[in-house]
């Protein structure tokens, strides 16, 4: 003999209502704690990069025994690598070069400024339109030598 539970008239069956309620709660709950790590990664690979490529910039500019403008295509150079090696485009980052005086005698101290736009993870630019979840900036600088 089989005993099953009917439900009374005018009642419903909440079997199965379980895995509903713990989908609905899991979507609810996993997708903002990935977008909240994604961000956190992102600003975090922009925050490296942007004080591994002022401390590059700084040191080829400043070592560099080339013509100035020689000098400044390869501190941009080593900006671009230091923001791919992170999957950095190079428009989200604006590079400042600032100079004690004229960038040219030893002893000149020369400073780099990377700031990098750090947008909203998962979230299209479409328009005019930038976002952005926050900007870092770091700086440094080096001595010119002789």
């Amino acid at each position: 003999m089989s005993t099953e539970l009917v439900p009374a008239a005018g009642q419903r069956s909440e079997q199965g209502s379980a895995v509903v309620e713990f989908l609905a709660l899991a979507v609810m709950l996993l997708i903002p704690t990935v977008w909240f790590l994604l961000a956190v990664s992102q600003v975090q690979a922009a925050t490296y990069a942007a004080a591994g490529a002022a401390d590059q910039a700084a040191r080829v500019y400043a070592g560099s025994e080339a013509s100035p403008q020689l000098r400044a295509e390869r501190s941009e150079a080593a900006v671009d690598a230091a923001l791919a090696d992170f999957g950095l485009e190079t428009d989200q980052a604006t590079v400042t070069r600032t100079c004690s005086t004229d960038c040219e005698q030893p002893g000149d101290l020369v400073s780099y400024e990377i700031e990098i736009r750090v947008p909203l993870p998962l979230i299209p630019e479409f328009g005019g339109w930038e976002h952005s979840l926050v900007s870092v900036s770091a700086s440094s600088s080096a001595v010119r030598g002789e």
